[in-house]
């Protein structure tokens, strides 16, 4: 069976984690969720990003990752889950390097992201996803963190 998971105005993809081996993964985070029922993953002691709220769920980076891929079982935006091409879909990307499923049909990818260039398939997109996209937290959230070391 495979995980889903995401995050920023649309998508997040499940990994498998390894022991923490850094403070950062054994460090306090938050789940939050957006408007388009994706989820993502930030410190917990960080404000919750506009757009998002959290869903309660706390822990450390692997208990997060885990929930996610727990609850989020569609890659697939709120917004275009009902959509009628079911075999033509594009993975998207945005600036905060995290990955999306969006129909290949559709005209206008959503503000801020862009094609990754992967097509295909549902589930050929979401392989894709769960292969390349290895750490959910937000690019933005990651430089921090690597600067604060």
């Amino acid at each position: 069976m495979y995980r889903f998971v995401a995050f920023a105005a649309i998508a997040f993809i499940a990994l498998s984690l390894a022991a923490p081996s850094t403070a950062f993964e054994k460090m306090a985070y938050r789940v939050v969720v957006n408007h388009e029922e994706q989820y993502s993953i930030v410190p917990q002691n960080w404000p919750v990003p506009d757009g998002w709220k959290a869903t309660g769920k706390r822990g450390t980076l692997g208990e997060c990752h885990d929930h996610i891929e727990e609850v989020w079982t569609d890659m697939r935006p709120l917004s275009v889950r009902d959509w009628d091409g079911k075999d033509d879909y594009q993975v998207i990307v945005n600036h905060e390097e995290q990955y999306a499923v969006w129909p290949a049909g559709k005209e206008k990818l959503p503000t801020g992201w862009k094609s990754s260039g992967k097509g295909g398939r549902l589930l050929e997109c979401q392989e894709y996803i769960e292969e390349v996209w290895t750490d959910m937290r937000p690019l933005s959230v990651r430089k921090k963190l690597g600067a604060e070391k």
